[in-house]
């Protein structure tokens, strides 16, 4: 896994965005340590909440920072696998976070969310929460 890669999760833009903590630190952190990335997925979840509310909140700007990766043949190939996986074992996170998950393994890169303990259901797929990037990165 590259360490100096970060992929984004709406919950924790959706912080930033609102400046509730502790994800608008997290984002202020990741931005400034990490290259930066989002999914497709989250793209969607972000730019469709903006849509229901009817409201800009600079989520162009902010996603303009961010490489976005692509929901691809080799993500749906493993979000298939990953989401069997969960539902034998009745720990299912719902398809849209199955595919982010997918994508962030597919890239090899970990996932910023305040969702930890719904994310981590996933096997292999590293996963950090906002306190614990703001903890190792003063």
């Amino acid at each position: 896994m590259d360490s100096s890669r970060l992929c984004l999760d709406t919950t924790a833009l959706i912080d930033f965005l609102k400046g509730r903590e502790p994800g608008a630190s997290a984002v202020d952190r990741a931005v400034r340590d990490y290259a930066c990335h989002v999914t497709a997925v989250t793209v969607y979840e972000l730019l469709f909440g903006v849509a229901r509310a009817r409201k800009a909140i600079g989520e162009e700007d902010l996603l303009g920072l961010m490489m976005v990766l692509p929901f691809d043949d080799g993500a749906a190939r493993l979000a298939a696998q990953l989401h069997d996986d969960l539902v034998r074992r009745n720990q299912d996170i719902g398809v849209k976070d199955v595919l982010i998950a997918a994508i962030c393994l597919t890239h090899d890169i970990p996932l910023l969310t305040l969702n930890e303990r719904h994310f981590s259901r996933v096997r292999d797929l590293v996963v950090i929460s906002p306190s614990a990037l703001i903890a190792t990165h003063p």
